[in-house]
């Protein structure tokens, strides 16, 4: 550090400051750490929906509570396992760990917001080693060191088996979720009922053992809640113990699926959610508490030597082992507790890797691109020459398996789980048992590699990648995957800017970091709630469809009916702006006309899915339903086509010099409001109205429109205006007379069907 910052900087106040700050920052990152990590519990449980969603969270809360205060033991990453502590100084130290906080938390908010997954673990792993190497960097050039000796500082042996043991467990949780799912499809089929009584039990019984070996290997390892005797007794006894709890698991379950037909999976998926909640809490602590824990700890020893803290090495971090009290493991487990519950951020991310394994096509998070093409086309091939390996028996009746997927696909319901209980079942106990594998072996692994890669292996295997799909999952899971490196690359690059930006700015430098970094992490928040608003507001559009008091067309027929209201009011916004030279208005009325083409294509997916629930002769209810989403998006592209032009007209500074124009508008406004509320009412009123008379007021419009469209034609002709408002006010009235017509189909279309219900009924009764 600058030999002049130094006066200024090393003041006890300032250390208790950052030591604060530190602490404060943990709380923070365990919110954004554990609404990312989140996933690795909860998306085998909620995509299966083994149980409404409150009782999951229950149940994961439970776990990570528990979990939190079975750790102990768990500083080695942030004390020694990156970087030798005793060739830092105190206070270079702090700056070292303050700039790793400050990092994680932006990382991990980012990814939040973008609802990927991420790890925590090579986040703290990567933050550590750009911190501390360029403070080391820094130190040494300070001490006018050589080259050679630059690298003294970090643990380069530790640091390349940590991240090499955690990129080898994304193979291998890929390749036995895939193998293992394959085979347990081949046994359960899809129709699992009619094989629980023949190996579900058996099944459940080995998956709950394995889970309570994890529990046993990961959740007691190192505590301090238990005496060194007990602990030696339960890992000598180990097979004994797994032993006697198969047996008695079996029976238990073998009499509760017979005498009272309950589904011994769901047990596996439950205690599996419990247990990996608690692993979590257990093991990947470190990754938010770590650092600021060491760092009151390197605190509290530096206050009690009496030495400078430029001149104190941390030898203390280097020899001793750091044992957090238990308080302090309990207090963190509570607020990760607290944030499963309220964080929406944590829902998002889950939704994601939901949405990557679900075992039906729908509306795809993520584009398909040429590199997710090329996978699935070489996949293909692979797949042509991997069925020549596999016995003929064997691939007949795993085909014989997927066309009965197929089949149940087209009877579910619109709130059909993502997946089974068994794939459910197959994700929690292989992520168990290879987590628990590696921790035996003391080899390190990240919890979210190894259950993101486990889900999308048995996706693979269940054929939830079908043709309709692939391509778009397939970019789903390069993109996470390519997050992940992303995230060491982010990580390392700036812990290390910060790290700079504090050892070469002092106290200023400090609390201008920390100031911006509150500040992006409070907008980044803002724009969350933002869009989760919108997204909430998207999904109410569609909870017309859950209501089992209407049928399917006055379902579709509310859809429409609100859609045509929005439609109204960005109308009317559109025009408003234009004659008030208003440019708000038109952002405001283009965003909501964005928003709502998105809802078209949404009723449009949802449209071919209740089709394939009709009964093969409704003929006449499936045209209802697809015309409604075509209305729909052609009312939405109509409208926003007219918000550009306007939109582009006034932001490039044009003016509306033709009075005459803008009294049309005006006029145009008023007679459009008028039909659309006829149209409304027809669609809300549709046992009263009469198509002849809605088409009497459609005739009035539409011959006010092309008069009016007539005579800009002849005036463009007579006034030669400019280009732009020459093409403004043609397809002010064009686009208008789209509207109208598409307005007109939409009250012909659901009228003419109620009369044609009513005729039918009348038949009947007849």
């Amino acid at each position: 550090m600058d030999s002049y910052l130094a006066p200024n900087f090393f003041f006890m106040d300032y250390f208790i400051f950052v030591v604060v700050a530190l602490l404060f920052l943990a709380v923070i990152d365990l919110i954004v750490g554990v609404s990312n990590d989140a996933v690795n519990f909860l998306n085998s449980a909620i995509g299966s929906k083994v149980a409404s969603f409150r009782t999951i969270i229950i149940i994961a809360i439970a776990g990570i509570v528990i979990g939190s205060v079975f750790s102990s033991g768990i500083m080695e990453i942030a004390r020694k396992g990156i970087f030798y502590p005793q060739y830092f100084t105190f206070d270079v130290l702090l700056i070292v760990f303050l700039a790793v906080m400050l990092t994680d938390i932006i990382l991990l908010d980012v990814f939040n917001s973008l609802g990927l997954p991420t790890s925590t673990t090579v986040s703290i792993i990567f933050e550590l080693l750009g911190a501390s190497a360029m403070a080391g960097f820094l130190l040494s050039m300070s001490k006018n060191e050589t080259i050679s000796e630059i690298w003294k500082y970090i643990n380069f042996e530790s640091t390349n088996n940590i991240i090499s043991g955690i990129f080898l467990s994304v193979l291998i949780a890929f390749t036995a979720g895939a193998i293992i799912q394959y085979l347990l499809r081949l046994l359960f089929t899809f129709k699992i009922e009619a094989k629980l009584a023949t190996y579900g039990v058996l099944f459940s019984s080995l998956g709950i053992t394995s889970i309570v070996y994890f529990l046993l290997i990961k959740g007691l390892k190192g505590t301090t809640l238990f005496n060194e005797s007990t602990t030696n007794y339960i890992a000598t006894h180990t097979p004994i113990i797994l032993g006697v709890l198969f047996i008695l698991t079996l029976i238990i379950l073998y009499a509760l699926n017979r005498f009272y037909k309950f589904n011994p999976l769901k047990a596996v998926v439950l205690l599996g959610t419990f247990a990996l909640a608690m692993a979590f809490a257990g093991n990947d602590l470190v990754n938010f508490i770590g650092v600021p824990i060491t760092g009151l700890l390197a605190f509290q020893d530096w206050a009690a030597s009496g030495v400078a803290a430029d001149a104190y090495f941390m030898d203390y971090l280097a020899g001793n082992d750091v044992i957090v009290p238990n308080y302090m493991l309990l207090i963190a487990g509570l607020v990760m507790g607290l944030t499963i519950w309220f964080s929406a951020k944590a829902k998002n991310v889950t939704e994601t890797e939901v949405s990557l394994g679900r075992q039906d096509e729908g509306d795809e998070k993520f584009k398909a691109n040429l590199i997710s093409r090329s996978i699935v086309n070489s996949s293909l091939t692979f797949g042509k020459i991997f069925g020549v390996i596999i016995p003929q028996p064997i691939a007949r009746r795993y085909r014989t398996t997927i066309r009965e997927k197929k089949l149940l696909e087209a009877a579910e319901s619109q709130d059909a789980p993502s997946f089974d209980l068994v794939r459910a079942a197959v994700n929690l106990v292989i992520a168990s048992s290879i987590i628990a594998w590696a921790t035996s072996q003391k080899l390190p692994l990240s919890t979210t590699y190894v259950t993101f890669m486990v889900a999308m292996g048995s996706s693979l295997a269940d054929n939830a990648w079908g043709r309709d799909s692939a391509v778009y999952r397939v970019a789903g899971v390069l993109s996470v995957i390519g997050g992940w490196f992303i995230t060491a690359l982010i990580a390392f690059s700036v812990a290390a800017i910060f790290a700079l930006i504090m050892y070469k700015g002092g106290r200023v430098g400090t609390y201008a970091l920390m100031a911006i970094v509150f500040a992006f992490i409070i907008v980044s928040n803002i724009r969350f709630n933002k869009k989760a608003k919108d997204k909430k507001k998207s999904q109410d559009r569609l909870k017309v469809l859950d209501n089992s008091d209407l049928n399917t067309v006055q379902k579709y027929q509310s859809i429409v009916s609100s859609t045509v209201s929005e439609i109204a009011m960005s109308y009317n916004l559109i025009l408003d702006g234009l004659i008030e030279g208003d440019l708000s208005k038109l952002e405001g009325a283009n965003r909501a006309l964005v928003d709502l083409e998105k809802h078209g294509q949404q009723v449009r997916n949802k449209s071919i899915k209740y089709i394939r629930s009709l009964n093969t002769d409704d003929t006449k209810t499936a045209q209802a339903i697809i015309l409604s989403s075509d209305f729909i998006q052609d009312l939405a592209q109509s409208t926003r086509s007219l918000s550009n032009e306007a939109l582009y007209y006034l932001k490039n500074l044009h003016v509306i010099s033709d009075l005459d124009f803008l009294k049309d508008l005006k006029k145009l406004d008023s007679r459009m409001g008028e039909f659309f509320n006829i149209i409304l009412v027809s669609l809300e009123q549709t046992a009263d109205e009469n198509i002849d008379d809605i088409r009497v007021e459609r005739d009035k419009v539409r011959s006010y429109i092309n008069e009016r469209l007539t005579y800009q034609i002849a005036n463009i002709n007579k006034t030669k205006p400019s280009t732009k408002e020459g093409v403004l006010q043609t397809n002010v009235f064009l686009q208008s007379r789209d509207i109208q017509a598409v307005l007109m189909r939409i009250s012909k279309m659901f009228i003419n069907l109620y009369e044609t219900r009513i005729n039918e009924a009348s038949e009947i009764k007849n």
